[in-house]
């Protein structure tokens, strides 16, 4: 009957390993990833296939390739060299990554008070494009214009991103009283 446990215990202990494994290269790369393409050297969104990058965790290393690039289906045919950058760093390749550290380092453009990074249970700090005024969340924007919307648009606190959204679908509601 020992023998029947320690046996047990062994598969049990070995399948425990292996999903570990999983979840943690699941946790790694999924999601839209943000990269920079080793050809044209602008940022391209990526997905991995997570499939095929569970199933080589489980053998030795994650072995990252794509199911979708913001340049396909026009290169689709290419190597994908980018996907050595997921492999090195993959939180760097993160956009919530990239936006927390870019937010927890600014002051809203409106209120000038520090953002407050995104969570996932609050309301998501944004962007305002100085042209046009038009307000969007961070994750809202297609992942491959985060890097362009870093560079150019205003960065907005989440609630002067919900106020300014409020009044670009409503303005007939929006009374705006003069600064005390």
């Amino acid at each position: 009957m020992t023998t029947l446990w320690f046996a047990v215990l062994l598969v049990l202990a070995v399948l425990l390993v292996y999903l570990i494994i999983a979840v943690r290269t699941w946790l790694q790369v999924r999601g839209a990833r943000l990269v920079v393409c080793p050809e044209t050297q602008l940022p391209v969104a990526v997905t991995v296939d997570i499939g095929h990058a569970l199933a080589s965790a489980i053998r030795e290393k994650p072995e990252v390739r794509l199911t979708s690039c913001s340049r396909w289906p026009e290169r689709q045919d290419c190597d994908q060299p980018c996907t050595r950058q997921i492999e090195i760093a993959p939180a760097e390749t993160d956009p919530r990554t990239i936006a927390t550290h870019f937010f927890s380092m600014e002051r809203c453009a409106i209120c000038f008070r520090p953002i407050d990074p995104p969570s996932h249970a609050a309301l998501q700090p944004g962007f305002m494009e100085p042209a046009t005024h038009r307000v969007e969340t961070w994750d809202k924007l297609p992942t491959r214009d985060l890097p362009r919307a870093i560079a150019t648009y205003q960065p907005l606190c989440s609630n002067c991103t919900l106020v300014e959204q409020f009044r670009r679908r409503s303005p007939d509601r929006v009374t705006d009283r003069p600064a005390h």
